[in-house]
């Protein structure tokens, strides 16, 4: 069956009652002027409503709301007396399009904090609804692998995980979760997450909706109203791969656009990042550290050590602690691939034979710093390590350096970001698919203006040829690469200030 048009009220904690139900019919009729079909709410979204059975004054309203606009509600936990053991309990509900309580689940795993107070359901039931079979998961129940095994033999089509991550690492394992949990049950999965402080936690919010395995809409860490294929809402092309992703940790370089926001969008499912501006520092091998630490933060990202003529030992060190490879840029210190200083860097770069990713201008420094083809010494002395041209020149005559470049190291490919599409299709009768690697470009350009080129190139590649450009090419050189062993010796500091 097709997925339903599902909006999540990613809201915050809100003491007042009175307060937080007007909020909470301001979210539906929202949503439903959106056209949505389903409208889902976080735990707690009433606040510590007060303990009664259902239906109530509560519960009516927001059936007032459903038989209304036609659209069906599923809460998060509300506290409840059980209509029939009259135990406290706190529950989801499901309220149907003409207002009747179709469904209800009852928490099962409380935290400490939480269970002298509650009893815990009896187990996991599924809720028959006119858009399939569906499951809910309170809080920590939707962590517990026994609990998902439960819910998966029930066959659902559509599971709603009704938990809250407190930071990023646990935001980024949810979205994993729902990724994998919506390819096991081939349906529909979706995170509803509160925001603010909550009985002395900080809850981050990081709304997800996920179909079959793959991620159709995630919010951030703002209230928002997440709708399925929200053309709003941040996306994560699945398979993709980003070999040159800029987080601004350091002011950019002079003439080198900066949009700080690609910071926590999600766009590609994997990421290299680096920072320009760390090779202008005093103190690259510190923001090298910082990069590594924002990597840890999520499974799919990795970081690449900044190299600076006359430091090798600095790269060194982050290399050994788990940078997935290096970015040079020696012309913003006026140095020429083939200085000696540069050179150095060689051993270094040959000994751990993880990728190299180097900026091909035009960029804002002067010309004669910038031409590509000032990189022949220097490929010479790492034939075995895969080198990626970022913006592959860019335009004539830099581009036909690094076509000249290509053709005669086989290690180099050209990363497809600024080139115009005519050019990626001269690349591509030149040189073939296999030698084009996909990057947005770090800050010059944004991810969609650069995916939307790249899919003009469909009708000139096989599927298989497309994966590799797309994603798999990258993903092999440095996510499949990179041994666990590395990627566990991470020794990072935080960055003060």
């Amino acid at each position: 069956m097709s997925i339903p048009r599902i909006a999540i009220c990613q809201i915050a904690y809100m003491r007042e009652l009175d307060k937080a139900l007007t909020r909470a019919v301001e979210c539906i009729r929202q949503a439903a002027s959106r056209g949505a079909e389903i409208v889902v709410f976080p735990e707690w979204f009433l606040g510590l409503n007060p303990v009664e059975v259902i239906p109530n004054r509560f519960t009516d309203s927001l059936s007032i709301m459903a038989r209304e606009l036609g659209l069906m509600i599923i809460t998060g936990s509300l506290r409840v007396l059980d209509n029939e053991s009259i135990k406290k309990q706190q529950k989801g509900l499901v309220i149907d399009q003409d207002g009747t309580i179709v469904g209800t689940q009852a928490k099962i795993i409380f935290h400490p904090t939480e269970r002298p107070w509650f009893e815990p359901g009896s187990g996991i039931s599924v809720i028959h609804t006119r858009f399939g079979r569906l499951v809910i998961l309170l809080g920590l129940d939707a962590l517990d692998g026994d609990l998902w095994d439960n819910a998966r033999s029930y066959q659902p089509d559509m599971v709603v995980m009704a938990t809250s991550p407190r930071n990023v690492a646990e935001r980024n394992q949810l979205q994993e979760l729902a990724v994998s949990h919506s390819l096991d049950i081939q349906g529909t999965v979706v995170v509803s997450p509160l925001l603010g402080r909550f009985a002395g936690q900080n809850y981050i919010g990081g709304a997800v909706i996920s179909h079959k395995g793959r991620l159709l809409s995630m919010a951030g860490e703002e209230p928002t109203l997440l709708l399925t294929e929200d053309p709003q809402a941040p996306l994560i092309q699945l398979g993709v791969t980003d070999v040159s992703y800029y987080i601004p940790l350091t002011p950019a370089p002079p003439g080198l656009a900066c949009h700080a926001r690609r910071a926590i969008e999600p766009e590609a499912e994997k990421k290299l990042l680096l920072d320009w501006g760390a090779l202008l520092t005093h103190e690259p091998r510190l923001i090298g550290q910082q990069l590594l630490h924002v990597a840890q933060d999520n499974p799919r990202w990795l970081a690449l050590a900044p190299g600076i003529a006359g430091q090798s030992h600095d790269l060194e060190s982050l290399l050994e602690q788990g940078a997935a490879g290096t970015y040079l840029y020696p012309a913003l210190h006026h140095h020429l691939p083939y200085d000696p200083e540069v050179l150095a860097l060689t051993p270094i770069i040959s000994r751990f034979k993880r990728p190299v990713v180097i900026h091909t201008g035009p960029g804002p420094m002067p010309l004669r710093w910038e031409s590509p083809i000032f990189w022949d010494e220097f490929l010479q002395k790492i034939p075995d390590v895969p080198v990626i041209m970022v913006h592959a020149g860019t335009m004539p005559p830099f581009w036909d350096e690094v076509i000249m470049l290509a053709t005669r190291y086989p290690q180099v490919y050209l990363e497809t970001s600024l080139l115009s599409v005519e050019l990626l299709q001269r690349t591509i009768s030149l040189l073939g698919p296999n030698r084009l690697i996909f990057g947005s470009g770090g800050a010059e350009s944004h991810f969609l203006d650069e995916w939307q080129k790249l899919e003009s190139l469909k009708p000139l590649v096989s599927a298989v040829e497309w994966a590799e450009l797309s994603g798999q090419r990258a993903k092999k050189l440095f996510f499949d690469a990179l041994s666990p062993v590395s990627q566990n010796k991470l020794t990072v500091i935080r960055r003060q200030g």
